[in-house]
């Protein structure tokens, strides 16, 4: 039935109230005013039903006034009074009534349905015999509603096993079996087959429906699709698979690690690497999995891994360093240790990347490469220095013979008897012009070894010690030597040979790194310092925590040195560069241990006569 609007049904109740005042007015009974009362009180509002009680009772009393000879009667008044309570009960009738309507329109009217459940919506009596099965259940399986009525009459509950999967029968039934038993929510997926013959993945909910005693009533399901999601879970599962594959199969040493530095993953080569079982990286093992790698690390390089690795994990500067890690058959080979932080939109660090490149077969290449270099440098200078020497002998030795021949008939003419003067002072002629013939090829062979003027230029010594310093960075990190650089940075330029100045810096750093071979790791320091000692002159200072100087005043001279395999040159070389340049070399005695090489250059002076003031030291 439609519902009649508010001004159809006020015309109602007005239209059937003016029937009952004409009734009681025509019959001279109050009784009929009831029909206004209720006509009032269901068209208009209760509120109005009570306004028109009262209105009725004075009405009633009217009428018997009218019509009676005399003042009313008890009889008269007690109708009244009737007339009264009657309608104030009946306006009270109409409000419950109101009221129950309006609970019923809410929240029975409302309420959804098992036909309205999104998926598959069935219902089940306590025992488990289907009593309800939504429509999309039916479409799905291809079943009309008497199709599935003749199902259900056949009373034995297992209607629903001709449409799952055979291999999840035996589950299915053995998990409701033991929800109806213990009353316990039904949790199952299993494949059902479709009206196209297609099976596809659902999963069932169905929970009991309960008395206020606690006994079963009912049992309520939904099997919901997730075919679909199965798929995509197993594709992604297909995935990180390869993905597992791929890593362990690249030939690196790949770990990874949390936000916070926790290791979370090795990867199978690197764990065959370290010798660590594959169980090592499941997750009740994810937090000990640093410590071993950490006491793998060779003890002279373990604080410097530490630090690098904590400094990064804090920081989130990509970590890198070379270090020797020991092999699972007990062999420390040289690593070249990278990381990177993979961070979201936001620049936080969601995980740690890590790989691990055995270099030593590398590092002990280039090693062999660079012996192999020296002793060949070494060969040809000896090889250069035996030539020069010959070829020295040869150009003096024809003046010097002449030297001594003249020098023997000077001695002769002058024991002669008598002595022959003017064949001696010959002969003492000779002699000089000799001497100057020798001389002359000492001047050649210094002007041979002299740079020319013009090769000269304005240089930053800071700068040559920086470049010097890049250049041997690989062989300081080798031989684990702590660089400590102490640069002046208001030094003055200097005008000189930068390659041989470079050279200078060079030789007196690799003499001072093979000082040290035999010093612990920890204690191996090289130190360069520039400074401007006076107002027109720089200082280079090379220092080393290594043996020290034996003999601090031999160690510059030609063909001296303590250097198995040595040939003595270096230094008496670098200390004629530094003189060429007008300045000089030296050793420093106050040093207590290692050694501490200085040598200095003028400073440039732009103008004659400006003094260069010595920077202030930090």
């Amino acid at each position: 039935m439609e519902s009649m609007s508010s001004t159809k049904r006020r015309a109602v109740a007005a239209s059937v109230g003016s029937v009952g005042i004409l009734l009681a007015v025509i019959t001279s009974d109050p009784t009929a005013l009831l029909v206004t009362i209720g006509a009032v009180c269901i068209g208009i509002g209760w509120r109005a039903g009570l306004l028109a009680v009262a209105a009725s009772g004075l009405a009633g009393a009217g009428i018997f006034t009218v019509t009676a000879t005399s003042t009313l009667s008890w009889d008269e008044w007690s109708r009244v009074i009737v007339l009264v309570l009657s309608g104030s009960g009946l306006c009270l009738l109409v409000q419950l009534f109101r009221v129950v309507s309006f609970y019923e329109r809410v929240y029975r009217a409302g309420e959804p349905s098992l036909e309205d459940i999104p998926g598959l919506g069935w219902s089940c009596y306590p025992d488990g015999r289907l009593r309800f099965v939504n429509p999309k259940a039916l479409e799905f399986v291809g079943l009309t509603a008497n199709e599935m009525k003749r199902l259900m009459e056949g009373g034995d509950g297992a209607w629903w096993q001709k449409f799952v999967h055979p291999d999840d029968l035996e589950r299915s039934q053995s998990l409701w079996k033991h929800s109806l038993s213990t009353g316990e929510p039904l949790i199952d997926e299993q494949r059902v087959r479709r009206h196209d013959g297609t099976y596809r993945w659902f999963r069932d909910s169905a929970v009991a429906s309960r008395d206020e005693k606690g006994l079963i009533t009912a049992w309520y399901g939904t099997t919901v699709d997730i075919d679909d999601q199965r798929k995509a879970e197993a594709a992604l599962r297909e995935s990180e698979q390869q993905l597992r594959q791929m890593i362990d199969t690249v030939p690196a040493l790949i770990w990874c690690a949390t936000a916070d530095g926790r290791p979370s993953y090795l990867s199978q080569q690197l764990l065959r690497w370290i010798g660590l079982s594959p169980e090592s990286r499941t997750a009740q093992n994810q937090t000990k999995m640093g410590i071993p790698i950490i006491e793998m690390v060779h003890s002279d390089d373990r604080f410097s891994f530490q630090a690098a690795l904590s400094q990064s994990f804090h920081s989130g500067a990509t970590f890198a360093l070379k270090y020797r890690l020991r092999r699972a058959d007990g062999e420390y080979r040289w690593i070249d240790g990278k990381a990177e932080p993979l961070r979201d939109a936001d620049g936080k660090i969601l995980q740690w990347y890590g790989v691990c490149l055995d270099i030593h077969d590398e590092l002990l290449a280039q090693e062999a490469a660079r012996l192999a270099d020296e002793r060949l440098a070494r060969a040809l200078r000896a090889a250069s220095l035996s030539e020069m020497s010959i070829s020295i002998a040869h150009e003096l030795n024809q003046p010097l013979q002449a030297v001594v021949a003249n020098a023997n008939a000077f001695n002769r003419w002058l024991v002669a008897d008598p002595p022959n003067l003017d064949r001696a002072k010959q002969s003492a002629d000779r002699i000089v012009r000799d001497v100057g013939a020798a001389a002359e090829v000492v001047r050649r062979i210094r002007v041979l070894f002299a740079q020319p003027g013009h090769s000269r230029q304005l240089i930053a010594l800071n700068e040559v010690v920086k470049e010097v310093c890049s250049v041997i960075a690989d062989k300081l990190q080798a031989n684990k030597i702590r660089l400590e650089l102490d640069l002046d940075p208001g030094l003055p330029s200097a005008v000189a040979d930068r390659v041989q100045i470079e050279q200078v810096v060079v030789n007196l750093v690799r003499n001072a790194i093979e000082a040290m071979e035999e010093v612990p790791a920890r204690s191996r320091i090289l130190r360069i310092a520039t400074r401007l000692s006076t107002e027109d002159t720089l200082e280079v200072e090379v220092s080393d925590t290594g043996c020290g100087i034996p003999d601090p005043e031999k160690i510059f001279d030609a063909f001296f040195t303590t250097k198995k395999g040595g040939i003595g040159m270096g230094l008496a070389i670098c200390r004629s560069v530094a003189e060429t340049h007008g300045g000089r070399m030296w050793a420093d005695r106050s040093s207590r241990e290692g050694a501490s090489l200085i040598f200095s250059l003028p400073a440039y002076s732009r103008t004659e006569g400006h003094r260069i003031q010595p920077a202030s030291r930090q």
